[in-house]
């Protein structure tokens, strides 16, 4: 998401990218953020910034242009953007389960469920008339949750089947630019 919204705010160049494992805790990454989790912003300043949605309300506070948030649905966009981060939050407890417990317990269980509704609700607040030329914070966040609960569940979790519209929005948005460019490889 914070690569993405640099991108959008034409700021990638100003950026020193560090690709690190947060499942490792690698040294480099505890030095400036104890939690060991990633995005994690460090400022000129050494001011430490950390988790998406706090990172990418400081760029477009700090730089206000383009405008990813327009003044009048800043409530609208707002309640998007922590719907996609829930969304990707439950995904990342899926996967946890998954990867260090059981996935057959019933609290694995009610996490994927949960994962199921979080995607279904990112899918229903996207409006698929909406410009994919003009996009906001919102429609973006939207378009990350729902292409990152494809690449990592499949058909697991198969959303587009009740939503085509939503579908091709989604397919539209991901051409632009920033979502070329930061995109996961397949396979």
């Amino acid at each position: 998401m914070v690569r993405v919204a640099l991108i959008e705010k034409h700021l990638q160049d100003r950026v020193d990218y560090r690709f690190v494992d947060p499942w490792a805790s690698p040294a480099e990454l505890l030095a400036v953020n104890t939690h060991s989790r990633v995005p994690t912003l460090v400022m000129p300043s050494g001011q430490v910034l950390t988790e998406a949605g706090v990172i990418v309300l400081f760029l477009e506070r700090r730089y206000p242009e383009p405008r990813l948030m327009p003044r009048d649905t800043v409530e609208r966009v707002h309640a998007r953007l922590g719907q996609a981060i829930g969304c990707i939050d439950a995904g990342v407890g899926v996967l946890t389960e998954r990867r260090y417990g059981d996935p057959n317990t019933p609290l694995a269980r009610r996490r994927f469920e949960g994962l199921q509704r979080a995607t279904e609700s990112v899918a229903d607040a996207v409006d698929p008339g909406a410009s994919a030329q003009d996009p906001d914070l919102g429609d973006l966040a939207a378009v990350l949750a729902l292409d990152w609960v494809r690449f990592r569940f499949g058909a697991e979790v198969p959303w587009r089947d009740g939503q085509p519209a939503v579908g091709d929005w989604l397919d539209q948005l991901l051409g632009r630019p920033s979502f070329v460019a930061t995109a996961p490889p397949e396979g």
